[in-house]
């Protein structure tokens, strides 16, 4: 089987830095602290200075992320994009589960030793994306939740960017997704649950699909639609894991982070040659607009020179085990036997 419930966490994630300042606006900027220390809150942007990431997190450094829970249990994870609303994915809610037992608790950071300013959330409405079809890696795996009340930013809960249709992410380029989920397949987070953080690279659709036509179990086909987008390690390790689906995959751009992707699913987790799956997010821009009027779509251009498919062929999936994802056409015979070929006719007088 694959892997349904996504967030595969486990492995260090590099240094991250944030920025004070913003470049981004948004329509849900909102006033947050008494008047006289008022500020502005910008989509994107932390209320932190410089951090050095690990494995753990630390309280405030991603305070889109929400947990989401039916019946006082973790689920998955999802995205602050207003006061009122978040993205997930569309699986976490299955038809038998009723929306009325579903929470979500923002400002979370340790799940198991909650803090006083944490906020907890009914769910009164979900927007699951008409393509999608409750099948597992399905297309418009995507859902709109709408809270019960709005909910007031502070340090700890804040939106994220949502990007425009015209947005996309060069390979290469390494993002952060975020979450509870296990740390291995069949192992949870261990207690106190701090939210677990991991910087992966974007891997371009042509290898992502060569990745997992490696090895394919013909009885659990993968398809990648074009509303999908990869990220992770051919050599696996460092991954996302059941209990994270939903949750983002932050890109930063300039000073702000976008949502570039939300955890829907992919095959174990950590195995090599099966990076992450996410839905992309600006696939479904003009959607989210559609439902939720007040979210700014957010025009940006990352600024990132788009890593070379075949070097990072050659540099990583080439070490993982015998074959490659080359992208050049391969030969049947080897050069000089086609060039005698081709030359027969003529030495025979035959051309």
């Amino acid at each position: 089987m694959g892997r349904w419930l996504a967030l595969r966490s486990f492995g260090l994630a590099l240094g991250l830095m944030f920025a004070s300042g913003a470049f981004l606006s948004c329509s849900h900027c909102a006033v947050v602290g008494e008047a006289s220390t008022r500020e502005t809150v910008l989509c994107g942007v932390p209320s932190m200075g410089r951090i050095v990431g690990g494995t753990d997190a630390q309280s405030g450094q991603w305070p889109w992320q929400v947990n989401l829970n039916f019946d006082g249990h973790h689920v998955c994870g999802g995205t602050l994009i207003t006061p009122q609303w978040l993205v997930t994915a569309a699986h976490c809610f299955p038809p038998v589960n009723p929306i009325d037992r579903y929470e979500v608790t923002l400002g979370a950071f340790q799940l198991k030793n909650p803090t006083p300013d944490i906020v907890v959330k009914q769910v009164v409405q979900v927007i699951k994306h008409p393509e999608f079809t409750d099948d597992e890696g399905s297309k418009g795996d995507i859902a709109l939740v709408k809270l019960k009340e709005s909910v007031p930013y502070t340090r700890t809960i804040r939106p994220v960017c949502v990007p425009a249709s015209s947005v996309s992410f060069p390979k290469g380029m390494k993002c952060t997704v975020t979450g509870w989920g296990n740390v291995l397949t069949s192992t949870s987070l261990p207690s106190p649950m701090t939210l677990q953080q991991l910087e992966v690279p974007i891997i371009g659709m042509d290898t992502c699909k060569c990745l997992y036509n490696r090895n394919p179990d013909p009885e659990d086909p993968h398809v990648l639609h074009d509303d999908m987008l990869c990220a992770g390690f051919a050599e696996g390790k460092k991954d996302a894991c059941q209990g994270d689906s939903g949750g983002p995959l932050s890109c930063r751009v300039g000073n702000a982070w976008v949502l570039a992707g939300v955890v829907s699913w992919g095959d174990a987790c950590g195995a090599p040659n099966r990076p992450g799956v996410y839905i992309r997010t600006s696939a479904y821009s003009d959607w989210i607009k559609e439902n939720i009027p007040e979210v700014e779509l957010s025009e940006v251009k990352p600024n990132v020179e788009p890593v070379s498919e075949e070097d990072w062929i050659k540099n990583t999936v080439g070490e993982v085990d015998e074959g490659t994802c080359s992208t050049a056409p391969t030969l049947l015979f080897p050069p000089w036997i086609l060039v005698a070929c081709w030359f027969l006719p003529y030495i025979f007088g035959t051309g």
